[in-house]
């Protein structure tokens, strides 16, 4: 009886191990598949002729952006809807730059403002 229930506890256990495994794998991979998503959403609306990953062009570089974020807790998406002021490079010509172009942003679907957040985020 106990070798029945050791068993069965084993199993339970080897069970338990595989699945939350494959829960991590699935959450990197949807998180991954963001990132790459605003990647090419990024490229895509040309918002890669301002801002470069590393270095300041016209605009701050994604690094900038994102560790000034991260810092000020700060939402990307608001700001790409329009709904909050910008928290980096605030010089009045670079915020009305930026301020013409959220025409671009404001339309789009919130998910993809998320996937295009999820990009600069990463970015260290």
């Amino acid at each position: 009886m106990k070798k029945i229930i050791l068993g069965i506890a084993l199993v339970s256990l080897t069970l338990f191990s595989c699945t939350e495994k494959k829960d991590k794998k699935t959450s990197n991979k949807i998180t991954l598949t963001a990132i790459e998503k605003g990647k090419k959403l990024f490229n895509s609306n040309t918002c890669n002729t301002c801002h470069k990953e590393q270095v300041k062009v016209i605009g701050p570089a994604l690094k900038d952006i994102a560790a000034k974020y991260k810092i000020e807790e700060g939402n990307i998406v608001t700001f790409l809807q329009g709904k909050s002021k910008p928290i980096v490079d605030t010089k009045p010509g670079q915020t009305a730059i930026m301020q013409a172009n959220l025409s671009i942003t404001k339309p789009m679907k919130v998910e993809n403002l998320k996937a295009i957040s999820e990009y600069i985020m990463s970015i260290e």
